[in-house]
């Protein structure tokens, strides 16, 4: 395709949605990841006639499911010969307990791991498309909240809480990932970067628990998804950002992270943890990190 390609998860509402929508303005061809084949369709139908494009595709997977990831994923590299942006959006506040077939943490399974073993596995398709464009971008929508998790603990994958706890854990762990694949990737000339869209009106606040109702009384004075979107779209479109790597971003300005985000032994353990979760072997990585 000569057309620019961009994957979008949770496309379905919020932010995921309203990216989609700025990316299809860019002139972008976009996959609309959702979790079911009647909300990407119903998804796709509201997309095309809010844009007026119809330069869209549909995937429909569960981010919770690690299998179904994997079919999803080998039907994008099957479907594209090229990948120029994957923004990692879709996101999760279970305030409940719930855990996959692999004994994972749904809001762990779906805020985390989901964007680590989507990233790997469309890595052939994002490599192969900044050798031969000059670049690619990953794109994770963290969150601010990651700096409440004072340290990270592999184990509260599977066995910590749900909840704000799990939530800002699975936050910080977004944003150790970030700078760890950043790192290992930059002789490829894929960028990755974490945005936080600022607290915006959108889906993850439907629960029932107490945080997500208190949430909702207060609504009116978050963002609107629109608004959210401004930053994933700066990262994923802007040549003011060409070569920027491993950072993380307060909406379109660059900003530090929490300093736990800068441990390099929990990420090294995050990391090797992660790969046995989803299954992954190095040796299928596609890439060497490099010497530390």
């Amino acid at each position: 395709m000569d057309t620019p390609v961009a994957l979008v998860t949770g496309a379905n509402s919020g932010i995921g949605k309203a990216t989609a929508e700025g990316l299809l303005q860019e002139d972008y061809h976009v996959v609309l990841w959702c979790r079911s084949q009647e909300s990407a369709a119903r998804t796709e139908d509201e997309v095309r006639r809010s844009t007026g494009s119809d330069a869209t595709d549909t995937i429909a997977a569960d981010l919770t499911d690690f299998d179904a990831i994997r079919d999803a994923a080998q039907i994008v590299k099957d479907r594209y010969d090229r990948l120029d942006v994957l923004v990692n959006n879709a996101g999760v506040l279970k305030e409940t307990t719930d855990r996959n077939e692999e004994g994972v943490e749904e809001t762990f399974a779906v805020n985390y791991l989901a964007p680590f073993l989507l990233s790997h596995l469309l890595l052939p398709l994002l490599t192969r498309t900044a050798d031969a464009h000059g670049e690619a971008r990953i794109v994770n929508v963290g969150s601010d909240a990651h700096r409440g998790a004072l340290r990270f603990d592999a184990d509260v994958m599977s066995e910590g809480d749900a909840g704000l706890t799990a939530y800002m854990q699975s936050k910080l762990a977004l944003v150790l990932f970030t700078n760890e694949l950043a790192r290992r990737l930059k002789p490829t000339g894929v960028t990755v970067n974490c945005v936080h869209p600022g607290v915006v009106a959108t889906n993850i606040w439907r629960g029932p628990g107490v945080f997500s109702w208190l949430a909702r009384r207060v609504k009116w004075f978050f963002n609107s998804p629109e608004t959210g979107a401004e930053g994933p779209l700066y990262l994923a479109t802007s040549d003011d950002v060409k070569d920027v790597t491993g950072a993380y971003f307060d909406e379109t300005s660059r900003t530090k992270p929490a300093v736990a985000a800068f441990d390099e032994k929990a990420a090294a353990e995050l990391w090797h943890r992660s790969m046995d979760l989803v299954d992954l072997d190095p040796e299928d990585t596609l890439y060497e990190p490099p010497d530390m």
